[in-house]
């Protein structure tokens, strides 16, 4: 899709360009990359990638990921929540706080 942006502040495009090249992607790749991580921050839904916190998920664990990384899975949520205290920014998730939608569980944060 072609699409015209108007009035992009010239300082943030040219750093943009640069980070971009030095990162070996292309401009417009960048930019997807951009918009797509803008719509996570603020959106209410969250991706969580880590195929490990949802296979803990499905074996009925606890499952805690902070800082952008799948911590482990737990036996209990008081386990979990002892060890969300040595990280930042968490999520945990147990198959019982799920709701079933056409055989797929979708997580409610």
């Amino acid at each position: 899709m072609t699409v015209l942006i108007k009035n992009i502040d010239e300082r943030l495009y040219e750093r943009l360009k640069a980070k971009a090249s030095l990162e070996g992607i292309s401009l417009d790749e960048a930019i997807n990359e951009a918009i797509k991580l803008w719509l996570e921050k603020k959106s209410n839904h969250i991706l969580l990638p880590d195929r490990q916190f949802w296979d803990a998920i499905y074996e009925g664990k606890y499952a805690l990921y902070c800082d952008g990384k799948f911590i482990g899975a737990f036996n209990t949520e008081e386990e979990m929540l002892n060890e969300s205290r040595k990280y930042g920014k968490c999520y945990g998730m147990h198959k019982s706080w799920l709701r079933e939608e056409e055989g797929e569980l979708i997580g409610i944060f």
